[in-house]
């Protein structure tokens, strides 16, 4: 039987104790059922009443109760005048009885999590190029914190990174700002400059670099509908232009992007990880020298609180501080251009 000292110290009542603590602990070593039983009747006030809320008779609670009392060596209950009500012993003892009960079902929450971690496994979504040279440092250092938790992977397009957050069919994902949904919060690692994507017959593409102002008017590629709106607008120039411009094309996937730039005249931005880690056949890269810079960010969902998700969450940002540097040409967000994306 487990017993707890008002001091909030656990103890086994089978171990042997000593005479001396025999005498200290005498009037305040009491059962956790006692503790149950005293918080119960201190909210209803009513001896029938709690003992029936607790499955058990009237007259077994109300004994549990005097001999509390007489363990403690005070009334915590006064019961004259056919009422009940609680002395002032009583509140200072209940208050402690609640911190202590509250404590023990928190342990006892964190032993039920952290053994269902030793089950666990984090769904990571990745779009596109992620973090670029960053994600594995992130993903193997979790890795090697949390060799226990099982990794499965699962690729993202324009379209569902915040869906499958919100679905619950990953718990943690790499996006790039903005993201406005207050269905997932966002940890923000670092900004990195954007290209533009051109086919190699563009008239910019023998160009070196190229200003926002050579753009606007462009053709872009854009995000499906389906993609959220504040996204799909920011990576087509529409927060610069003020609205929609020319579309050539809509896509939900990189992929697809890169087929209509190739082939179909089409330009986009990229953040500059994506433009020096997938360079395919027929597109050529050319960075915007007075662009907004493009954030990477974790995101995971709202009010998340296992401990895997948050592990993760932590592992990044510490990563984020300190070896950011391994992605060329990024800063510290806080150290990007004004109007670039941040989270609300």
């Amino acid at each position: 039987m487990m017993v707890v000292t008002m001091d909030g110290q656990r103890t086994n009542s089978d171990r042997p104790i000593s005479s001396y603590d025999q005498e200290v602990r005498r009037e305040v070593k009491v059962d956790i059922r006692q503790l149950q039983y005293v918080v119960r009747l201190a909210e209803t006030l009513h001896f029938g009443r709690a003992a029936e809320s607790l499955h058990i008779a009237q007259s077994a609670f109300s004994t549990q109760i005097a001999r509390l009392e007489r363990q403690i060596g005070a009334q915590l209950f006064d019961r004259s005048a056919n009422r009940v009500t609680i002395t002032a012993a009583g509140e200072v003892f209940v208050r402690r009885a609640q911190d202590i009960l509250a404590q023990m079902a928190e342990a006892s929450q964190e032993a039920k999590t952290l053994h269902a971690m030793g089950q666990s496994q984090l769904k990571i979504g990745l779009f596109y190029e992620s973090a670029g040279e960053l994600t594995p440092l992130i993903i193997n250092a979790f890795r090697k914190a949390m060799p226990d938790v099982e990794l499965s992977f699962r690729e993202l397009t324009m379209t569902d990174q915040v869906e499958a957050l919100a679905n619950e069919d990953v718990d943690v994902a790499f996006v790039r700002s903005p993201v406005a949904d207050s269905r997932v919060q966002v940890l923000e690692l670092f900004a990195e400059p954007r290209y533009v994507g051109l086919g190699r017959e563009h008239e910019l593409a023998d160009r070196d670099e190229v200003l926002t102002e050579d753009l606007v008017d462009q053709a872009f590629v854009v995000a499906s509908p389906m993609a959220p709106p504040l996204w799909r607008g920011y990576w087509s120039f529409d927060d610069l232009r003020g609205g929609p411009g020319r579309i050539a094309a809509s896509v939900n996937s990189v992929p697809e992007s890169l087929n209509a730039i190739a082939f179909q005249g089409a330009v986009d931005t990229f953040p500059g990880s994506a433009a020096r880690l997938h360079r395919p056949p027929g597109v050529v890269y050319r960075k915007i020298t007075d662009g907004t810079y493009s954030p990477s960010a974790l995101a995971t969902r709202t009010g998340e609180r296992r401990l895997h998700v948050e592990a993760f969450r932590q592992v990044g940002k510490r990563l984020a501080i300190t070896t950011f540097s391994v992605v060329p040409g990024a800063v510290p967000v806080e150290e990007a251009p004004p109007r670039t994306p941040r989270p609300d």
